[in-house]
Parts: structure tokens; sequence; C-alpha cells
């Protein structure tokens, strides 16, 4: 049995390897007729080729399970044409034995997307994003926001008690870390939604233990209008200059690079943090609690389809070819692409709970896969 695990498994992973060297192959060629009518008038091949090589992490984790899906799916169909599979089945091999022996590359390859999807693909991500910034000169925005990127943090005194809520509003980051960020505007409301302080800073810069370091702001403290005596003269707006003024805040650049970051292609970890934050401040979190979870339930997705795969090895060359089975797999894959993605913005879009958006399509598609594996058995 270790002998045929060893050679299933090098099956699966040198097709599934073929395979996807042939989708992002196709992801790369489109990728590159989109920057036609930019390249010669805005930035040269070289830079091009730069971009889109940078978008290869992203591109694989993405179709990952169905490039396992549609390796797994020739192995086996291989496997059936070559009469492979009836021999071992005479042989004793069960569905059970097969499933054992699938997740020897189901393993490999869950811990491979992982990786891909928490370290490769994300720094990968922001190297080509810092290619982008350079050619066209510019700092980085939030998508979609021409005032810039907007963020609420809340201050607590020592006991926990609720002391301002503010609210954030950066420009433009310098840089994919954050670590730096111009135009801040800081509106700082007391608990009783009375306006307190603003602050104006043409740039600042992140320093880790102390916080922002604002650079030349400008200070307008407000006086209290409430709970004084109506009669009495308004003390004046006090409006002054800090040449270097330190703000304390919960807002670390990893979450400012989230703001303006897609979340499905950020890290479990920063997804996280940043959650933690929205919830501080009592937040809207469905989209980024549905991206958390795909994030962490998509590489298992991969075991799904391997599952998947395993009717077509009980299927004889009567059945169909290697190539009606491969057009199959595909039909299979796209079907499970676009479940996820609707899923994804139900759990948005209503109160579907957001991990029961990202597990539903995998839940389907094994249930799926179950009931294929008995209706071949029993042929």
């Amino acid at each position: 049995m270790r002998v045929i695990t060893r050679h299933l498994t090098s099956q699966i992973i040198l097709s599934t390897s073929l395979v996807l060297m042939a989708l992002i192959g196709l992801f790369l060629f489109f990728d590159l007729v989109n920057q036609v009518d930019k390249i010669g008038s805005s930035y040269g091949m070289l830079q091009a080729l730069a971009i889109t090589g940078f978008s290869i992490p992203s591109h694989l984790y993405e179709v990952m399970p169905i490039g396992v899906l549609l390796g797994a799916v020739y192995t086996m169909s291989r496997w059936a044409a070559n009469s492979e599979f009836t021999i071992l089945r005479v042989a004793g091999m069960s569905p059970l034995s097969l499933t054992r022996s699938l997740m020897v590359p189901g393993l490999i390859l869950v811990g491979f997307t992982y990786l891909l999807g928490e370290f490769v693909a994300p720094e990968s991500d922001a190297l080509r994003q810092e290619v982008q910034l350079k050619i066209y000169s510019r700092p980085l925005t939030a998508s979609g926001y021409d005032s810039g990127v907007w963020a609420r943090d809340q201050v607590y005194d020592n006991s926990k008690k609720l002391v301002l809520s503010r609210y954030v509003n950066v420009q433009s980051l310098k840089s994919g870390a954050a670590q730096e960020a111009n135009g801040w505007r800081v509106y700082e409301f007391t608990t009783g939604n009375e306006l307190h302080r603003m602050i104006e800073a043409p740039s600042g810069s992140y320093q880790e233990g102390k916080g922002w370091v604002l650079k030349d702001a400008v200070v307008t403290d407000f006086p209290s209008l409430l709970g004084g005596d109506p009669k009495a003269i308004p003390k004046p707006v006090v409006r002054h200059t800090e040449p270097s003024m330190v703000l304390s805040t919960t807002l670390a650049p990893r979450i400012l690079s989230v703001i303006v970051a897609d979340p499905d292609h950020m890290p479990i970890l920063d997804l996280g943090s940043y959650l933690h934050h929205l919830k501080q401040n009592h937040e809207d979190t469905s989209r980024y609690e549905v991206a958390f979870w795909k994030k962490v339930f998509y590489p298992l997705s991969i075991l799904v389809m391997l599952a998947l795969s395993m009717p077509f090895a009980y299927l004889s060359t009567r059945s169909g070819g290697v190539s009606l089975k491969i057009f199959v797999g595909v039909m299979i894959g796209i079907a499970f692409y676009a479940l996820n993605n609707l899923f994804s913005y139900i759990g948005i879009l209503s109160t579907f709970p957001p991990i029961m958006a990202a597990i539903t399509p995998i839940l389907v598609t094994l249930i799926l896969a179950a009931v294929a594996i008995a209706k071949v058995e029993r042929r």
C-alpha cells in the first residue's frame, strides 16, 4: 500500500503541476494583453513583465483547488483507462483505502496552499504594488475613496473606560507597509458626541512603542458647550502648532495597510488583527469575517477536490475518454468557484453567518462527492 500511495502521490502532484502551469500561462497572457495600451506609453516591457510576474502567486493560490481537481481527475481517468485501478480493486483496495492514499498528496498540497496564501502571495502583491506606485509616481490610497483612508479609533483610560472616539482620515500611504502617511486629519469626540479636538498634519511616521509621530501638526481645541451655564460667555477656540506630536492609537501600520488592500489577498493574521480592531470600535465586520473564514477553509477545499476525483477512477473507458472526464472536471471546478463566490456575497449582504458562508460550498461539494462515490461503488 505504501508503494501505491507514493506512486499515486507523485502522479497527482506531477499532473497538478502541469495543469497549474497551463492555467497560470493563460492568466499571464491575459494580464499582458490588458497592459498593451500602457506598454510603451506609461512604462516599458520589462516593467510590464515585472507587474505580471508578481501576480503569479495570487493567481496560483486562486486556481489551486481547480488545478488539483483536474490533475487528480486526469490521474484517476488514466488509471481507469489502463485498468490499473481495476487491478487494485481486485487486489482489495476499497474506497476507504483510496481515501487514505489520497490524503498524502492532499495534505502536501494543502500545506503548500496555506504557505502560498499566507506568506508568498501577500509579499508578492506588495512588491507588485510598489512597482506600480513607482511607475506612476503616486502614493498608495484606498481604492474607490477620493478622500483617502478613513478609520475609527477609541481611546480608553487605565480602567478600560471610554474617554474619546477618534475618526482618522489619511490622504495617502507612502509604502505598502504603511509606515509613513500623508495628509492627516483627526477628529476627537467626547463620550457625549461633542467635538473635542481636531488635528491636522501634512505627514506622519510610525514609531514602534510610541505611535504615529505627526510633523507640524495644527491642533484646534474646542470648548465644551454641554452642561455649562447658558448665560456664560463660551471659551474661545484655541489653535496652536506642534512641530512634532505623538498620536497614541491602535491604528498600527498593519491595520492601515489592511484598509487599503483587498481582504481576499490579506494573510489570516492581518485579517484577524483588523477584525479585532473593528469589533473594539463596534464597526461592521461582515466583509472581513467572510474573507477571514475563506482564508481559513479555502485550502481545505483541495481535499474535497481530491474526493471529487475518486469516482472517475471507477468509470471504465466505456463511460467516456480521458478528455471527456477532464471536461467534466473543468465544469465541476467552475461550478465550485462560482458557488464559493456566491456564498461570499451572501455572507456579506445578509445575516448568513460568515463562517457558514465560507464552509457551505465545501460541504455541498463534499456531499456531492460522497453521493457520487457511493453510486459508482454500487455499479
